[in-house]
């Protein structure tokens, strides 16, 4: 029996990758993951990942664990002073003992609370947009001004390690930096919670317009918009459907001087991050120039309108007279934090983790083309399903190099595997510590964190429910619109969008705000009201509906649909 046959004739009983329980990571690499990439993540997440911004605020989770099973990854959260193997908590009076005893606890007990007393988020905040954002940008772009093709293998070799490198430390900055965001506004959100009874998504409608990181594409595709539209020869290629979206592009740059320097202008910034999602399989905006022009085209006829600054006004005044009078007080300050935190994740990613990745793509398609001009390896794209030595060793290194039949059959194996769906979890629960046995800072520290991550995934509250004729699910931005679906299950998938689109897929990350100019809604299949989708339609001010469950197999392609994001409904016309 092939794997093709066993993929889709049995199911395999996936083991967990050690003891506790391992949740998959759907939310970032929906499918089998990238050879080159599992092993850059696992050796992250298990060396630095998270370790160094929960300690900095005080939390009690050291890091998480991140192993690949079939092909996908899962991850397990480990807390301070845990064995590996525990259960359960230890007594009550073991665990105040180690707030006494354990150096590292107690450490985290005296850091939680400066962490609240100095409003440390704010300082965060400020050093990303002073100085880390500008020193990782100019890096960046340095990586991507090197003409990969002039090096020789051992030049190669060296900057394929150092783009690798790179990419290490800008992923450590953004994991650095996200307690910043999540503590406050998890805080926020949970105190709401308790006082109002509202529900998250509800309370996230207060904050809209507080995410202007989002977008932040807008600006530039403004300008490079403007620059086209104001050069009939310009827009006449634009709109010219007789021409590939390749051969438009280089005509665009070359119809006008104003023209191509908005273009390159647009390009150095955005071209090489990652769009269509975190793998390395993932495409550019470089490889999507039908996406491209579509946006410059919809930015020309419908410009981004304003954003409605009463309505979240207007919402912030009714939720807080919801509160308890004799909580208001503390309801404000506690708001006024989380609008100096909110969206400095969804600010940071594009910089720090879908540039650097989409540079490491470049480098390795560009050794891989290297290689198949001399008949190494078969295609390019194969090489993202080697290990970084296995790398190493194609140019010119020690060790040994994998064959090109290898690597194409790791390449097909990896599409094989996402013919099955693999649980959303694996293992034994583990109990964690309750909140109550914690000091009050790391108490509220850690259930800030753990409101905001609950709810980035989905809201509790509700339960989607489906017709044939109509989807249920989490309605994170208002407003209702009528438009053809797109189905996005890949990157392929990208060409199809056009001006006026649903776009319908499993999950959004940062990279796809470069479609929202293109976009009447979105559906996604996950998602809560703290999610990147729910993030940033809010502050483009299109209709979302997330969490649906399945709207990516349920909903066909090119099919009319509405999209209702106050209510959370999805209905399919006929």
């Amino acid at each position: 029996m092939t794997l093709a046959d066993k993929t889709m004739t049995t199911h395999t009983p996936w083991q967990a990758p050690g003891p506790g329980l391992w949740q998959r990571d759907v939310t970032h690499f929906p499918d089998a993951v990238t050879r080159y990439n599992t092993e850059f993540l696992t050796e992250f997440f298990n060396s630095i990942g998270m370790r160094e911004g929960f300690r900095n605020y005080g939390l009690l989770l050291d890091h998480f664990d991140m192993r690949p099973v079939g092909g996908r990854l899962y991850t397990r959260p480990r807390s301070v002073g845990v064995p590996e193997k525990a259960s359960s908590p230890p007594p009550k009076f073991i665990f105040k003992l180690l707030f006494l005893l354990h150096p590292e606890m107690r450490y985290r007990k005296k850091r939680a609370v400066e962490v609240f007393a100095t409003r440390l988020w704010r300082e965060d905040r400020a050093r990303w947009r002073n100085e880390l954002a500008p020193k990782l940008r100019q890096r960046n772009l340095e990586l991507q001004q090197i003409n990969l093709a002039i090096l020789d293998d051992t030049a190669l070799r060296l900057q394929v390690e150092a783009t690798r490198q790179a990419c290490f430390e800008s992923w450590r900055i953004h994991f650095l930096l996200l307690p910043a965001d999540w503590i406050p506004v998890g805080d926020w959100l949970r105190h709401t919670y308790e006082w109002t009874g509202v529900t998250p998504t509800e309370a996230m409608t207060v904050l809209k317009g507080k995410a202007q990181g989002g977008v932040a594409p807008l600006a530039l595709l403004d300008q490079l918009a403007d620059a086209v539209r104001s050069v009939e020869a310009s827009s006449e290629i634009l709109r010219d459907g007789s021409l590939d979206a390749h051969n438009r592009v280089e005509r665009l740059r070359a119809s006008d001087p104003g023209v191509a320097r908005a273009l390159d202008t647009y390009f150095n910034e955005y071209g090489f991050r990652l769009v269509t999602g975190f793998d390395l399989c993932d495409l550019t905006l470089r490889e999507l120039p039908h996406v491209l022009l579509s946006s410059i085209a919809a930015q020309i006829d419908k410009r981004t309108p304003l954003q409605d600054n009463a309505a979240p006004e207007e919402a912030a005044l009714r939720l807080r007279n919801r509160v308890p009078a004799a909580a208001r007080a503390e309801y404000d300050s506690l708001l006024e934090e989380a609008c100096a935190a909110y969206g400095l994740e969804d600010e940071n990613v594009g910089m720090t983790t879908l540039w650097p990745s989409g540079l490491m793509r470049r480098a390795l398609l560009a050794a891989g083309e290297r290689l198949v001009s001399r008949g190494v390896v078969k295609r390019p794209e194969h090489l993202l399903d080697a290990t970084s030595a296995e790398v190493a060793a194609l140019l010119g290194g020690p060790g040994t190099a994998p064959s090109g039949d290898e690597l194409a059959r790791r390449a097909e194996e990896r599409q094989l595997l996402n013919l099955e769906e693999l649980p959303a979890e694996l293992g034994e629960p583990e109990a964690p510590p309750p909140a109550e046995l914690l000091p009050p800072a790391c108490a509220r520290a850690m259930l800030g964190l753990m409101f905001y991550m609950t709810h980035f995934g989905a809201d509790p509250a509700r339960r989607p429910q489906a017709t044939n004729e109509r989807l249920d699910g989490h309605g994170v931005s208002g407003g209702r619109y009528a438009g053809r679906a797109r189905i996005v299950r890949s990157a392929a998938d990208f060409e199809k969008i056009e001006s006026g689109d649903v776009l319908v897929t499993r999950t959004t990350s940062s990279g796809y705000n470069v479609l929202l100019p293109l976009l009447g809604a979105v559906v996604t299949d996950r998602g809560g009201a703290l999610c990147h989708t729910a993030i940033v339609a809010r502050e483009f001010g299109i209709p979302a509906v997330v969490g649906t469950g399945d709207a990516t197999s349920r909903i066909p392609d090119g099919v009319r649909i509405v999209v209702d994001g106050d209510r959370g409904v999805v209905e399919i016309l006929a």
